[in-house]
C-alpha cells in the first residue's frame, strides 16, 4: 500500500510539472525581430516574414545549410539550349501537411496567384521574367496566359522571357512556392489562418498570438523529415535588442536575429561564442518621394545625402566593420564589379556640408527658410540611434528634420503607399545578381519602386541587359544604368550591411552565409 502512495505521489508531481520541462529540448526558441504582417508566401515582404515561411514552406528549388540553391519540390529537370524553357520532374513523395501530394497543378495556381492583379503581391515584379508575367500583372492578359503550364500532376514548364542566370536561385525565393490549391478552393482567403492552413515544408503553423509568439510543429509528412531535429519551433517578435539580449542570456531565447550595438564590445569579450555575423548582400538606404516637393528636386535630393556622415555612422556608431556605400549594388554580386559612384565620395565631409549647402541655395532654401521634412523610420533595433544621428548631421546643412518611428510592417506600407516625404529602408538580395537591386528603381517594379522614381532611359537600360546574353556586356549596361540612377539620387545609400545574431553556443548546423539563411530544419543541439 505504501508503494502504491509512493507513486501516486510521483505521478501527481509529473502531471504538475510545466509541459515545457518536457518538451524544451525538442523546441527551438527563435527571436525574430518585426511581428509579421502575414505568413501568406505571395503576400509577404520582410525577412522577418520570410523566416518563418521559410520554415513551413518550400519550393522547386529551396537554400542548403550554406546558402547555396538545392533541390526542394523538384527530383529532375531540363532547360533548353536556348534557356527559355525550363522543364521540371516533381518528386512524388512530397506532400502537404494533411497527406495531400503537392502537384504540378499547385505550381501553376500559385504563380498565377502571385501575378494576378487581385492578389495585389507586393512582389509581383520580381516575376515578369516570365512570359506574360508583365501582362497578367498588369491586368493585360488573364493569369491562364501565364508562361507556367501543367504537362501532367508531377511535370511543369515554365518559359521566360529572357535566360536568367539566377532563375534556378530566384526559384528558392517564397513568391515562388506553391499553394495548397484543395485548401484554397476551400477557405478562400482564410486558408491561412491557423486552424485551416497546411503547409509543404518541415513545419506546420500551430498558433499564432499576436505580439506573443508563433508556434511551428513538426510537417510528419515533410519528404526530408527524418532528418529534422526539432520537434516545435517557437517565433517570438524581439524588436527591442536589448530586451532580447537579457532574454537569451536568461535562456529564454536559443537565438535571436540582432544584438545592441552599444554591446558589441562586451559580447565580443564575454560571449565571444554566441555572436555569429552574415556578410549579406544588402544595402541601407533613404528612399525620396521623387514625386512630392521638395524631392522632385534632384539637387535637394543630394544635398541631403552628402550630409549624412557615412563613416561616423557605419565606424563609430556601428562598428562591424561594414562598408560605406556610395553606390547601390554591394560587393559581391556575381558577374559585376563593384564600384564607388558618388563622385563627392573623394571630398572631406565638411566638404560634402559645403556643397550640400550650396545646393539647398540654389534650390530656394535660406537660413530663414530652411529645407523641413519628415523622416520615417523602422523602430526596433538600434534604428533610432541611426535617425537621430541623421537628424544631427543634417542640421550641419541648415536641415530641419522631424522624425516619425513605426513598427517595420507598417513604415514599409508607408513606403509602397507613397505617404512619406524620406523614409528609412533597407534591401537584402532575393538572389545574386545586380538587376535584383537595380529593378527597386523601375516603374514596372510598382509599390517596390517606393519613392516613384521615373526615368525612361534607366527602365530601358535595365531591360535591355536582361535581355543581353553576354554576361560582359550585359554588365556594362547595368553598370551604365547604375551610374544614371547616383546622378539622379532619388535614394541616398548610407552603408552596406551585416546580419548579426546571437545564437546558443551548443546549436550546430548554423553556417554564415551571404543569404543568412538560417532555417530550423538544419539546426540542432550539439550531442
Amino acid at each position: 500500500m505504501k508503494n502504491k502512495i509512493n507513486i501516486f505521489i510521483v505521478l501527481s508531481f509529473f502531471f504538475l510539472l510545466p509541459l515545457n520541462i518536457f518538451a524544451s529540448e525538442k523546441t527551438l526558441h527563435r527571436g525574430n525581430g518585426a511581428e509579421p504582417d502575414t505568413l501568406d508566401p505571395h503576400l509577404a515582404t520582410g525577412h522577418w516574414e520570410g523566416s518563418i515561411i521559410n520554415d513551413i514552406f518550400i519550393g522547386l528549388f529551396t537554400k542548403g545549410i550554406d546558402g547555396s540553391s538545392i533541390k526542394g519540390s523538384v527530383k529532375d529537370y531540363t532547360k533548353s539550349e536556348d534557356g527559355l524553357t525550363y522543364t521540371f520532374t516533381l518528386r512524388q513523395d512530397h506532400y502537404w501537411s494533411d497527406g495531400v501530394n503537392v502537384t504540378a497543378e499547385d505550381y501553376v495556381n500559385g504563380f498565377r496567384r502571385v501575378l494576378d492583379p487581385l492578389t495585389a503581391s507586393q512582389y509581383g515584379s520580381l516575376l515578369y521574367l516570365i512570359k506574360n508575367g508583365f501582362e497578367v500583372n498588369s491586368g493585360s492578359l488573364s493569369p491562364e496566359n501565364l508562361g507556367v503550364k501543367k504537362i501532367d500532376n508531377y511535370t511543369l514548364k515554365i518559359t521566360l522571357n529572357y535566360p536568367a542566370p539566377y532563375f534556378e536561385e530566384l526559384l528558392t525565393h517564397y513568391t515562388t512556392y506553391p499553394i495548397p490549391s484543395h485548401i484554397i478552393k476551400k477557405y478562400g482567403k482564410e486558408w491561412v489562418k491557423p486552424k485551416n492552413i497546411v503547409t509543404n515544408g518541415p513545419y506546420k503553423l500551430s498558433t499564432w498570438r499576436a505580439h506573443d509568439h508563433i508556434l511551428l510543429k513538426r510537417n510528419n509528412f515533410f519528404y526530408d523529415n527524418n532528418n529534422v531535429w526539432y520537434d516545435e519551433v517557437k517565433y517570438y517578435p524581439t524588436e527591442d535588442n536589448e530586451a532580447a539580449l537579457r532574454r537569451f542570456r536568461a535562456g529564454e531565447l536559443d537565438i535571436n536575429s540582432g544584438f545592441p550595438e552599444n554591446k558589441t564590445t562586451w559580447l565580443k569579450k564575454n560571449m565571444p561564442e554566441n555572436i555569429r555575423l552574415d556578410n549579406i548582400l544588402v544595402v541601407t538606404y533613404l528612399i525620396f518621394n521623387t514625386q512630392k516637393k521638395p524631392f522632385d528636386n534632384p539637387k535637394v535630393r543630394r544635398a541631403v545625402s552628402l550630409s549624412i556622415d557615412r563613416d561616423v555612422i557605419v565606424n563609430k556608431i556601428r562598428g562591424f566593420n561594414e562598408t560605406i556605400a556610395w553606390s547601390l549594388v554591394p560587393k559581391g554580386i556575381k558577374n559585376y564589379d563593384y564600384e564607388e559612384l558618388v563622385e563627392e565620395r573623394k571630398l572631406t565631409q565638411q566638404e560634402r556640408y559645403l556643397v550640400a549647402r550650396n545646393l539647398l541655395k540654389e534650390s530656394g532654401y535660406t537660413k530663414d527658410t530652411p529645407l523641413t521634412f519628415t523622416l520615417k523610420y523602422r523602430q526596433g533595433g538600434d534604428q533610432k540611434k541611426h535617425m537621430v544621428a541623421i537628424q544631427s548631421m543634417l542640421r550641419n546643412s541648415g536641415i530641419k528634420v522631424e522624425l516619425e518611428g513605426s513598427e517595420p510592417k507598417v513604415l514599409y506600407n508607408y513606403l509602397r503607399t507613397g505617404d512619406f516625404q524620406v523614409g528609412d529602408a533597407g534591401w537584402i538580395a532575393d538572389f545574386n545578381d545586380a538587376s535584383n537591386f537595380l529593378f527597386l528603381f523601375q516603374q514596372s517594379s510598382g509599390p517596390l519602386n517606393y519613392g516613384n522614381y521615373n526615368n525612361p532611359v534607366f527602365d530601358n537600360m535595365v531591360n535591355k541587359a536582361l535581355s543581353e546574353l553576354d554576361i560582359t556586356k550585359r554588365a556594362k549596361i547595368l553598370k551604365d544604368a547604375e551610374v544614371i540612377l547616383l546622378n539622379d539620387m532619388p535614394f541616398a545609400p548610407i552603408l552596406f550591411g551585416i546580419s548579426r545574431w546571437l545564437v546558443k553556443e551548443n546549436i550546430v548546423g548554423w553556417e554564415t552565409n551571404y543569404a543568412a539563411y538560417h532555417p530550423t530544419r538544419f539546426l540542432k543541439p550539439r550531442k
